[in-house]
C-alpha cells in the first residue's frame, strides 16, 4: 500500500490546477451574483462530461452505463430539490441574480474527491478496473454526481421561472 506522500507525488500534474479552479468556482458562489445561466451550468456540465468519458473508458461500458443510469435517476430528484432550495430570479436582460450558497463548492469538492479516490484505487489496484463491481461503482459514481449537478441546475432555473410568473413577468 502506497503512502499518502507517494500518492500526491504521483499524481499527475494536471490534477491540482483542475482542484484550483473547482475551489475557486466554489469560492465565487458563496456570495450573491447576477450571472448568466450557462456560467452556473459549468460544473453540471464538467461532471456530465467527466462521467460519460469515464463510462467510454470502461472496461464494460455497458455495465458502466447502466450503473450510471440508475444512479443519475436517483440522484435528479436530490439535486432538483437543492436547487429548488436557492433564492434565485431572471433579470430582464436573461441573467440570473442567484443568492450565495455553500453548495457549488461542496458540489465540486466532492466530484474532484470522488473521482480522485476512483483514480488512486484503480492505480493502487489496476486488476478492479476488470471486476464488474467495481465498473457498476465507477459509473454510478459519475451517475450520482451528474444527477444532483443536472437536477440542482434544473431545479434553480424552475424556481427563476415560477418566480418571474409569480410577479407577472
Amino acid at each position: 500500500m502506497p503512502s499518502l506522500f507517494q500518492i500526491v507525488a504521483n499524481t499527475p500534474l494536471w490534477v491540482w490546477p483542475l482542484m484550483v479552479f473547482v475551489v475557486w468556482i466554489g469560492v465565487l458562489s458563496l456570495r450573491a451574483r447576477t450571472v448568466p445561466v450557462w456560467r452556473l451550468a459549468i460544473l453540471p456540465v464538467v461532471s456530465l462530461i467527466f462521467s460519460l468519458a469515464g463510462i467510454a473508458q470502461s472496461a464494460q461500458p455497458g455495465l458502466a452505463a447502466a450503473g450510471w443510469a440508475v444512479a443519475l435517476l436517483a440522484a435528479l430528484p436530490l439535486g432538483l430539490a437543492l436547487g429548488r432550495r436557492r433564492a434565485v430570479r431572471f433579470l430582464a436582460d436573461g441573467r440570473l441574480e442567484i443568492a450565495g450558497g455553500w453548495f457549488m463548492l461542496a458540489f465540486g469538492l466532492s466530484i474532484f474527491a470522488a473521482r480522485y479516490a476512483l483514480g488512486v484505487l484503480f492505480g493502487v489496484a489496476p486488476a478492479l478496473k476488470a471486476e464488474p463491481l467495481w465498473i457498476g461503482l465507477a459509473g454510478a459514481v459519475g451517475g450520482v454526481v451528474a444527477g444532483i449537478g443536472l437536477g440542482w441546475l434544473a431545479g434553480v432555473i424552475l424556481r427563476a421561472r415560477r418566480a418571474a410568473v409569480a410577479l407577472g413577468e
